[in-house]
């Protein structure tokens, strides 16, 4: 694993816990990357990491938790700055190699080897006083030699594997030492009451490191005189070779506790950045669970869009199917509920004035699907696979599923008696549907268990302007036909377009 960036704790905690990942298809279809870039305001790359991981898992956070802590934080600013003044020292690009320190399978060292390395480590200072106390010393000073070309290749063969924990191994000290002086803080520990004890714990590993982290800044910076004494001294003794495995074994032995610390100090980061997000939205809320299958929403807007025209939203034990010409704001509202739902699970907080729904229902959708050129499979096909995978989470149930003009690669009649199945079929075991058509006749299908939403445009001679605004019941025509007059599509074609639509 060699990941360096904001996945890197996601994709380790992920295989522990597959499940509870939000799948990949959802992340792209909700835009993740570029809603965590809004939402970021961490200090740390730990915090930044933690983060993400919140906000790629589907399920409620412990965030609801501690919204005293980050009301505290927001009244307080010393307390905050405090926060952020300890946890800028692990905010350097290195400190998301921890995580692989986390990952990896860890160094295997046996009892024998170990043993091995106790006795070599004085083998050489043994016979180095035999050539004293013996009255042939050539046999000593043989013997001393073989011991110090032994003791060589273990140290180097120790040695060649440094370079890969160059930058993991001192941030990892870097992070215990953060976490140390983070627990000295009663307001910070109440975030997790046993963290306490951790540091202590790892006390005798955070030395190992900070020998580890001398090496190595010994090996880049120091003259070669000095550099070439302590490579002696180190192979005489074994000095660095005993300190690098019994670091390795130490790490390997405790990696659940690294991880403890390693989640409490990004969780901390993550309350603090969400402190700051909150002051610069216009307006938020916490979100409300609802019972199963309503869904209440008043002035919810999406973080993402600039200047986002806010809607309210009432849904009691039915799904949304939602008409509307091309750019008039379908897929955008479903991705604004989408979003405020991963947001109300992750973080306890809503860019809307009012969000009640059912938390635990979980995310799935289908709104943006490319074909796999390196798989083969059409945009047809892969969009069947999605649905296919929507059918059988379905059946599970608690699902909030967001569909955009589904089957769109396929003929009028098929596309509708397909969508009409299908959403026919998502709207039992709890699940709520939102879903966007340009096809009226399905509309009219499900107008029984689906409520009627639509978006329109205002047109004047030479422009169509949008007010983004959710309005109930099915949109009455479309504008494709406009606006490849505005686009300056030849008058003729403009006509004919129009008497096929009157046929």
């Amino acid at each position: 694993m060699s990941i360096t960036d904001q996945t890197a704790y996601h994709s380790f905690a992920q295989k522990n816990h597959p499940d509870a990942a939000l799948p990949e298809n959802v992340c792209q279809d909700l835009n993740i990357d570029d809603l965590f870039e809004e939402l970021d305001f961490t200090t740390s790359c730990v915090g930044r990491q933690y983060l993400y991981h919140l906000l790629c898992t589907d399920r409620q956070s412990k965030v609801a938790v501690h919204e005293d802590f980050i009301k505290k934080l927001g009244a307080c600013p010393a307390l905050r700055d405090k926060l952020v003044h300890t946890l800028k020292k692990v905010s350097h690009p290195d400190a998301y190699s921890i995580v692989e320190l986390l990952a990896e399978e860890g160094h295997h060292y046996s009892q024998r080897y170990l043993l091995l390395l106790q006795v070599c480590r004085w083998l050489p200072l043994l016979f180095a006083a035999l050539m004293f106390v013996v009255s042939s010393p050539a046999i000593p000073f043989v013997l001393l030699l073989i011991s110090y070309i032994g003791n060589g290749v273990l140290h180097f063969k120790v040695k060649n594997a440094l370079p890969n924990y160059f930058f993991s191994i001192p941030q990892l000290r870097k992070l215990l030492l953060v976490t140390e002086e983070l627990v000295k803080e009663p307001s910070f520990v109440e975030v997790d009451a046993h963290i306490k004890e951790l540091p202590s714990r790892l006390n005798g590993l955070q030395k190992k490191l900070s020998m580890f982290r001398f090496g190595i800044g010994l090996e880049g910076d120091s003259a070669l005189v000095v550099y070439l004494f302590t490579e002696l001294i180190n192979i005489f003794f074994l000095v660095a070779t005993l300190n690098v495995v019994h670091s390795f074994v130490a790490i390997h032995h405790r990696k659940k506790e690294i991880e403890q610390e390693f989640c409490f100090v990004g969780f901390l980061d993550a309350l603090c950045s969400l402190s700051y997000f909150r002051q610069s939205v216009p307006y938020w809320c916490l979100p409300v669970s609802s019972e199963s299958g309503n869904l209440h929403a008043e002035g919810i807007f999406h973080p993402l869009i600039k200047d986002c025209v806010s809607n309210d939203l009432a849904l009691t034990n039915k799904s949304m199917l939602i008409t509307g010409s091309n750019m008039s704001g379908k897929t955008s509202f479903i991705r604004t509920v989408g979003v405020n739902l991963l947001m109300a699970k992750a973080l306890n907080t809503c860019t809307a004035h009012t969000f009640m729904i059912d938390l635990d229902l979980r995310l799935y959708s289908v709104i943006h699907t490319e074909d796999d050129l390196l798989e083969g499979k059409s945009y047809f096909f892969k969009e069947a696979e999605n649905v296919k995978n929507a059918l059988a989470r379905g059946g599970e149930g608690n699902y909030l599923f967001l569909f955009d003009e589904l089957f769109k690669g396929t003929n009028t009649l098929e596309r509708i008696a397909i969508n009409a199945a299908v959403f026919s079929n998502l709207i039992k075991n709890n699940n709520i549907v939102l879903a966007s058509t340009h096809d009226l006749k399905l509309a009219e299908l499900l107008s029984h268990d689906y409520e009627l939403y639509h978006f329109c445009e205002t047109v004047s001679d030479d422009s169509l302007s949008f007010d983004y605004k959710l309005k109930k019941g099915v949109v009455k025509e479309g504008n494709a036909i406009r606006i490849l007059k505005l686009c300056g599509y030849p008058q003729e074609v403009v006509d004919a377009s129009l008497k096929f639509v009157s046929m």
